[in-house]
């Protein structure tokens, strides 16, 4: 069991188990994993659902996906490939699909 284990007094008086969620994890890169800035990340799904739009993400392109190193390099490569200094042939497989949205992004 990945819960913890707390004891409480019931309503009759006697000791109760009850087992507590644990908080989720952080939301992570899609690229490198660090940890993204501005997410929130709670014990209940209830709490993050009533939140307002900019409170569960930043209003940046990719927030809640990207790190800034991430999103500024992706941002390079699209200009790169606009101004017809690389080609995409030459991305790596994991940033093409996000250099890709940028370009449209931009254009």
């Amino acid at each position: 069991k990945n819960k913890k284990k707390k004891f409480r007094k019931s309503i009759k008086g006697k000791s109760k188990a009850y087992y507590t969620k644990e908080k989720k994890a952080k939301h992570a890169c899609a690229l490198c994993k660090n940890v993204l800035h501005g997410t929130p990340h709670s014990k209940s799904i209830g709490k993050i659902s009533k939140l307002s739009k900019t409170q569960k993400r930043p209003s940046v392109a990719f927030g809640g996906m990207l790190c800034s190193k991430c999103r500024t390099q992706i941002t390079d490569e699209a200009i790169k490939i606009i101004s017809k200094e690389k080609k995409e042939q030459d991305l790596e497989l994991k940033t093409k699909n996000y250099v890709k949205q940028m370009i449209e992004m931009i254009k």
